[in-house]
């Protein structure tokens, strides 16, 4: 058993700098950390250049292979055996105390100072963290349109320590099982058992990458690959020395070059981890087994030794836990927003709490009498603890409501749209928040079209169910088609299509838009190559379907900056252009206005005075991910080719501004939807789209309809 155990690394946890022997001690590892952490820091702070500064964390992961499982295996060398009531004992004496305190802390600053409407949603992440497993709740999130674009958490950074953890707890069994079952082989079977697993962790990732980026990005299984690597540098360290100066000096520096280089040429749209993450990871490879043996002169230590670095490098652990709540928390308790600059002192700020930390709760910790065994049980109870009181936040949060009169609902009965201009006039005018608001402040983000499963489709999925809403025995049949910002209509289609007897069919899928162009998918980090196979295979079924109207929607910000604005509209008629060929009548849905921010977090923070909240009328399509006339381009665009057209600003906005309640009602659920009770409300302004006979089948030719003051087609 022998045969594997010549290894001797530094035995200390990654991020952390902890007093061993110092014959043990790599100084270059602990300003390798430093490095580590001062990229994720500034890649955070948005300071420009450093924008691929997240490889600091897989820097993390390797050191963290490479200390941990050199400690493992010179345990068992020492001793014959390997602890692991005292090996967790000593993670949790390590790495909970500190990160405990940044976490009550955390909650308690965005429970008095944050968001009010956003305290539940931070009080469970803050459960999630307690228990290790945050990144399970991020990589379900990265992959739910519905909460892709909420607010920042301030524990997000946290998913690192998750994945972390969970490679403490699996890879010691992972060790000894390998140790017990191939005692013969030693070194061989564990380098083995290393290489398996990272061929199959890394191949893993770089599949799971290009389907689901947010799915790979935060989990363990697609991590694992880059502990593997650290710990096979661990395995091998051994043998180190012996290479020549010159190529260990090659190595080292080469490593740093790719770390660095790295975190300078790779950015939010480049697709990670997936290969992507093999420079990175096996740049710190490099620079740790360069590192390994005698000194070399001219070797990259002359720099990573250097004070400062050391010195950032032994709190290291600290700043990566403090500086992200200090960056999240920060602009939210103020009400501004942070330029660069102003980041990078809130950062140095988050320093010195970090080095308040090491004194105060690390290093006491780590000299303490207590034995390292009872710390085991002490870490539970601590965690326990810590998620009792934010599921205790989050049963004591206070519901938000306003003080205003209550207001009348929205009603369209008679004269929709002159009675609509009305309410719109005066609620431009209306500040306090009514104390009726519906939907309630806190239910806003769920007030969605009530759908089955497998109708409004999420990024990944292209099969849909058949999805009949309205009147399901109605003679005539009307398609919804598009993305969210099509869905955002079911409700007002719903209730007009059963007070006509029609039968409503929901085609949608998140993010997709019906412009006949493919996408990248911010998310997904690619192509979004499922929105091309959807959209053409429902183009296909709603022309088998033949319904006798199809009304069509779609979000003008989906692509950004990524076309331009004749591009999206060229490609927004050609689908349409496809429909009408089929024979289908079509009306085409603009896009509704943006209100430039999260509506229910802007109105639980202007309770007194919401129209704050409001943008003017001629700012309603102005935002920051659109090209300010592309609304207008793609109206134009299909009017001049006779499509029908119903723009809906009138629905939205008076002649003035847009505001964002109406009556009772609450518009938008976030920054760009409309509430679903705000739709349903409207479905009077729809109900003329389905007449009692079909549209003639000439729609190719049909002028576009006019339209009333309020935005509503004539009949």
């Amino acid at each position: 058993m022998t045969a594997i155990l010549d290894v001797r690394p530094a035995p200390t946890p990654v991020i952390v700098g902890s007093s061993v022997p110092a014959r043990d001690f790599r100084l270059d590892i602990q300003g390798l950390r430093a490095v580590a952490v001062l990229l994720v820091v500034l890649y955070h702070a948005r300071v420009p250049g450093v924008s691929g500064g997240y490889v600091g964390v897989d820097v993390f992961f390797v050191i963290s292979g490479f200390l941990i499982t050199g400690h493992i295996l010179r345990e068992i060398a020492e001793n014959g055996r390997l602890s692991l009531g005292a090996f967790y004992a000593r993670r949790v004496r390590r790495l909970i105390p500190a990160a405990l305190v940044v976490v009550l802390t955390t909650l308690v600053v965005a429970r008095v100072w944050g968001p009010a409407l956003q305290v539940r949603t931070t009080a469970w992440d803050a459960v999630w963290t307690s228990g290790y497993a945050l990144n399970v709740r991020l990589a379900s999130e990265g992959v739910d349109y519905q909460q892709v674009n909420g607010p920042l958490s301030p524990f997000q950074h946290f998913w690192s320590l998750a994945v972390e953890e969970q490679f403490y707890l699996v890879w010691p069994l992972v060790v000894l099982l390998t140790v017990l079952v191939a005692r013969r082989f030693g070194r061989r079977a564990l380098g083995a058992v290393l290489v398996v697993g990272i061929g199959g962790s890394l191949y893993l990732s770089a599949t799971l990458t290009q389907s689901s980026a947010p799915l790979a990005y935060f989990s363990a299984q697609t991590r694992a690959w880059e502990f593997g690597v650290g710990a096979l540098v661990a395995l091998a360290a051994a043998r180190l020395p012996r290479l020549p100066d010159e190529l260990r000096l090659l190595a080292a520096w080469t490593g740093l070059l790719a770390i660095v280089g790295s975190a300078f040429v790779f950015d939010d749209s480049t697709a990670f981890p997936g290969t992507a993450a093999l420079a990175p990871v096996l740049g710190c490879a490099l620079l740790i087994a360069g590192g390994t043996g005698a000194a070399v002169r001219g070797s990259v230590a002359a720099v990573l030794d250097r004070r400062p670095l050391q010195l950032v490098g032994r709190v290291s652990y600290g700043w990566y836990l403090w500086h992200w709540p200090v960056l999240v928390l920060a602009p939210l308790v103020l009400g501004q927003d942070f330029s660069w600059i102003r980041n990078v002192e809130l950062s140095v700020l988050a320093l010195w709490f970090a080095a308040l930390t090491y004194v105060i709760v690390e290093r006491p910790t780590q000299r303490g009498r207590l034995a390292p065994r009872r710390w085991l049980g002490r870490g539970v109870l601590m965690s326990t603890a810590t998620a009792g009181a934010a599921l205790l936040v989050v049963a004591t949060a206070p519901l938000i409501a306003g003080n205003g009169a209550f207001a009348a609902p929205l009603e369209l009965r008679s004269d929709p749209a002159s009675t609509l201009s009305a309410a719109l006039t005066s609620a431009s005018a209306n500040r306090a928040v009514p104390g009726n608001l519906t939907p309630a402040l806190e239910k806003a983000g769920a007030d969605v079209p009530a759908t089955e499963s497998g109708c409004h489709l999420g990024f990944l999925q292209v099969d849909q169910a058949p999805c009949v809403y309205g009147d399901p025995q109605g003679k005539r049949t009307v398609v919804l088609f598009g993305d969210s910002h099509a869905q955002q209509w079911q409700g007002a289609l719903d209730a007009a299509a059963k007070a006509k007897h029609w039968k409503l069919v929901s085609w949608t899928k998140a993010a997709c838009p019906v412009a006949g162009t493919t996408i990248i998918n911010p998310s997904l980090k690619r192509d979004y190559t499922e929105c091309d196979t959807w959209r053409t295979a429902t183009v296909a079924r709603i022309r088998a379907l033949d319904p006798d109207l199809v009304i069509v929607s779609q979000s003008d910000s989906v692509p950004g900056r990524t076309v331009s604005n004749d591009h999206w509209a060229a490609t927004t008629l050609d689908t349409m252009q496809q429909l009408v060929a089929g024979g289908q009548p079509v009306e085409f849905l603009a896009d509704t206005p943006y209100p430039q921010s999260d509506v229910p977090t802007c109105v639980s923070e202007h309770l007194a005075d919401v129209r704050a909240c409001q943008v003017k009328r001629t700012q309603a399509y102005h935002s920051s991910a659109l090209y300010s006339d592309r609304h207008a381009q793609v109206v134009s665009t299909l009017e001049q080719a006779r499509i029908p057209v119903i723009d809906p600003i009138d629905w939205i906005c008076s002649t003035t501004s847009c505001p964002v309640i109406v009556g009772d009602t609450l518009v938008y659920r976030d920054d760009s939807h409309l509430s679903n009770t705000y739709s349903t409300e409207l479905a009077p302004l729809l109900s003329p789209l389905l007449v009692t006979h079909a549209p003639p089948r000439t729609a190719p030719t049909r002028a576009a309809p006019t339209t009333t003051a309020s935005g509503s087609p004539t009949p």
